[in-house]
């Protein structure tokens, strides 16, 4: 990692890309309708496509403090996000996918709704064309789970859990084990409709390869089962392996990578369960049907 000192801020926004070039001129171009003061973390996860190359020619144009920096490995998302958290000091963490554009408004709204209540700990923005479907309180805000698409955390509430756990995940379901955590430890995870990016979803890219993401979306989801299940999460976790294995929705490509992560989630095992204790008690936010698990 390419980094010395470390720099303070109400707010510091967290970039992660990785072979994101196509991306970035219309990215930030939309970061430029943040009206309030940030400091923005670029991380690049050792991309191949020029995109590092492209983020320090394009950044002075920003109106904002930027600092790119290059990792000689791919961190993940969850390990990059750790990293970045350890050089900043700011209170709170705005975390935002470089394939988005931020709405005008979307960050200064999630600021004050996450500073209305100190038991706040995640607030997230509403994405667009495609939503993930999940339960919220229409009164409240109050939701099962915040994706880390577009979030502002609370620095305390992310350090106090532990930040991502960047031993389970690489990529996928990372956001979810956050929330749960979070909920367990008497935070808030709140949905802040008001507030909204457009979000390019791998379902809207074209010719875009999912092998990676079949892969991590299996073995996390397992993941999420043995922190957060109870015993009645068993039949949802049976019709989990029918539809991976037995249905004609996945190519019998995809079948064979679920079963490579089905072998390697083994090793995980003992390391998930000796955590369980803090997790597994249930709270009613805490919902796998409304997880990967269910699809």
């Amino acid at each position: 990692m390419l980094w010395k000192g470390t720099v303070t801020s109400d707010i510091d926004v967290f970039v992660l890309l990785y072979n994101n070039r196509s991306l970035i001129p219309a990215f930030l171009k939309s970061l430029c309708r943040i009206a309030i003061p940030v400091t923005v973390f670029f991380l690049d996860n050792n991309s191949s496509d020029g995109s590092p190359e492209l983020l320090a020619e394009l950044l002075p144009s920003l109106p904002f403090k930027t600092h790119l920096l290059r990792s000689r490995r791919n961190n993940g998302f969850a390990g990059g996000i750790n990293r970045l958290t350890r050089l900043s000091q700011s209170e709170f963490i705005f975390l935002l996918n470089p394939d988005t554009e931020i709405d005008e408004g979307c960050l200064e709204k999630l600021l004050n709704r996450i500073q209305s209540d100190r038991r706040i700990a995640i607030c997230e923005a509403r994405q667009y064309p495609r939503e993930h479907p999940k339960a919220v309180e229409p009164e409240t805000g109050e939701t099962t789970w915040c994706s880390g698409a577009a979030a502002l955390i609370r620095r305390r509430a992310f350090d106090e859990v532990g930040q991502f756990d960047e031993r389970l995940y690489f990529m996928y379901c990372e956001d979810i084990d956050l929330s749960w955590k979070l909920w367990m430890r008497g935070w808030k995870c709140i949905y802040v409709p008001d507030a909204a990016i457009r979000h390019f979803t791998q379902d809207l890219l074209p010719g875009k390869v999912r092998t990676r993401e079949n892969y991590f979306s299996f073995r996390n989801s397992l993941f999420l089962y043995y922190r957060f299940g109870t015993k009645k999460d068993r039949p949802l976790m049976w019709r989990f392996f029918v539809r991976r294995f037995l249905s004609r929705s996945y190519s019998l490509r995809s079948k064979f990578l679920f079963a490579i992560a089905l072998v390697d989630h083994i090793r995980y095992i003992p390391y998930l369960y000796s955590r369980r204790n803090a997790y597994a008690q249930g709270h009613r936010w805490v919902r796998l049907s409304e997880s990967s698990l269910s699809q």
